[in-house]
């Protein structure tokens, strides 16, 4: 009993002992770059970790490495465990249900000779949060030097969704899992010898419990696109859009209006609605009042390889002239495949449309032409970015 007391309580040392508050990681994680690591050994690592952002998740789990044992259970009453993997360069943490931090942590070979070394921090309550640090680890200068750019390739597609990570313990894949409106978003990223890259994104929904079981797939989050005729038009588009059930909460005036129009009954007041079905573009707007009002615009463009394209859509909101970046505000781009006839969610960081500044930002999207104007809002004067559609993809250059 005693041994069992003066264990738990060299467990709790970590976190007495100067342990480092998630949040503060999140800001500072990438500020860091954590030398005099000998090995690209799993442990020494972590430790060199632990020691530059103390928690007492991974304090507890370096605590076990050095036993050396592959499981250790430091908690029967919540079930908290650790298990190490050192063949497959992965340990993690986790409880039965309670609110003590958690984590896991890996290791990817990478094709030049490095590591990319990755921890995930959770914390249940006060607050629910959990962070995502990479590292590249260099044999010959022996640092782990942070590597922010993954996780700017890597954001919510639900800006209010909780977002968590799950590394490999088998495999090389990373999974990144989101919650919303009764649907589990999981998306996987391949491992290309450097980074993972973005694969896909299976959908599925919740059970009656609010859980969702992850061992099995889920179909790819696209839907159909039902038309007449040898290609689908706008409306077709927005048709498909306008019919899915996870729509953001100012789609719905388009969604009532939409279907209005399709069924030859009149828009409601304060609503307009400019189809261009030549140029495959609309642009809808709701006005609450002569002071505030919402729209959404929709174009689309050919892809170069002759079997897709990209629809895009663009949602703002305002308030006088001002407007107001909210959940719902900004890009959502769709791939429509000629031959499946689906659309399927694409990325804006893939597509070269991320702009990550902290002013709010509106888009214009082209009637005419095939570029999208961007509009930084700064508080001193207005920055104009310029995204020029190659085919593929945009690239961006700041104009006058």
């Amino acid at each position: 009993m005693m041994k069992k007391l003066i264990f738990a309580i060299f467990l709790m040392l970590p976190m007495v002992a100067g342990a480092t508050d998630i949040e503060t990681i999140k800001k500072k994680w990438d500020t860091k770059v954590i030398s005099n690591v000998p090995t690209a050994g799993l442990a020494i690592m972590l430790e060199r970790f632990d020691m530059t952002w103390p928690t007492a998740a991974v304090g507890d789990v370096c605590q076990v490495m050095q036993m050396g044992v592959s499981k250790k259970v430091l908690d029967p009453d919540d079930g908290y465990t650790v298990e190490v993997d050192a063949k497959n360069g992965y340990v993690e943490s986790y409880t039965a249900g309670s609110d003590r931090q958690t984590m896991s942590a890996c290791v990817w070979r990478r094709s030049n000779g490095h590591r990319l070394f990755a921890v995930v921090v959770s914390q249940p309550v006060d607050p629910e949060i959990e962070i995502a640090c990479f590292y590249d680890y260099d044999p010959q200068k022996h640092t782990l030097t942070p590597e922010p750019e993954i996780l700017d390739n890597i954001r919510p597609l639900f800006p209010t969704a909780y977002m968590s990570f799950v590394l490999p313990k088998t495999g090389k894949d990373l999974i990144v899992i989101e919650y919303s409106s009764g649907f589990t978003y999981k998306r996987i990223y391949k491992w290309n010898g450097m980074v993972p890259v973005y694969d896909r994104t299976e959908k599925e929904a919740l059970d009656e419990d609010g859980t969702s079981p992850m061992d099995g797939g889920g179909p790819d989050m696209s839907f159909p696109v039902k038309y007449s005729g040898t290609q689908p038009t706008i409306s077709d588009f927005i048709t498909a859009i306008t019919s899915q059930e996870e729509l953001c909460e100012s789609m719905n005036h388009l969604v009532n209006n939409w279907k209005n129009r399709r069924l030859g009954r009149p828009l409601v007041k304060g609503a307009t609605l400019n189809l261009d079905e030549r140029n495959g573009y609309c642009r809808f707007e709701m006005a609450f009042s002569p002071n505030e009002k919402s729209y959404v615009e929709f174009c689309y463009w050919n892809c170069k390889d002759g079997k897709h394209k990209l629809v895009a859509q663009n949602t703002g909101y305002l308030e006088g002239n001002k407007p107001i970046e909210t959940e719902c505000t900004g890009l959502q781009f769709y791939l429509y495949d000629n031959e499946t006839r689906r659309l399927t969610y694409a990325s804006d960081y893939d597509l070269g449309t991320s702009i990550r500044v902290s002013p709010v930002v509106t888009y214009s999207l082209p009637r005419q032409g095939k570029d999208i104007h961007a509009r930084i809002h700064d508080p001193k004067r207005i920055v104009k970015i310029l995204m020029r559609w190659n085919g593929q993809k945009f690239d961006q250059e700041q104009i006058q």
